[in-house]
């Protein structure tokens, strides 16, 4: 057995947004989440190719997408947006899609990036909350498998 049949799969966490996706991977041992980028999003556009370059550039296995849940707990238009998006995956890239509660998680990777010292109120640095944001997802899954 090669010891890149050892490595666990690669997931790619996403957190979803009108106007972008940000995205991140997991280091290849399935430990660390790491931010990758963001990818443009309106109505109508075709994200299957891009998130097919992704998947294949990186060997991703399965997709973890942010659910965006009411502080209630309840799921509004957000929330299914975020499960279109996931049975677009899911059927495109035929690989598994998961979804994980992302309440406050633009929030605290906000809060993160103001305490590195990166004001994210600029629209440069908006790509950044998406992305941090995707980490904090991703590494949330990994964190819960690991406790398995």
């Amino acid at each position: 057995m090669s010891d890149e049949e050892l490595l666990p799969p690669r997931v790619l966490g996403i957190d979803p947004g009108e106007k972008r996706l940000g995205l991140a991977i997991s280091d290849p041992f399935g430990n660390f989440a790491v931010g990758l980028d963001t990818i443009s999003n309106y109505e109508g556009k075709d994200l299957l190719p891009e998130f097919r370059a992704v998947c294949d550039r990186y060997e991703v296995k399965e997709i973890i997408i942010g659910l965006p849940l009411h502080m209630s707990g309840e799921e509004g238009v957000s929330a299914q947006k975020a499960r279109e998006l996931g049975a677009i995956l899911s059927e495109g890239l035929n690989l598994p899609v998961a979804f994980m509660d992302e309440r406050l998680t633009s929030k605290m990777a906000e809060q993160s990036l103001r305490d590195m010292g990166i004001q994210s109120s600029r629209d440069r640095h908006k790509g950044k909350v998406d992305q941090a944001a995707a980490m904090r997802i991703l590494q949330d899954y990994l964190d819960r498998k690991a406790r398995k």
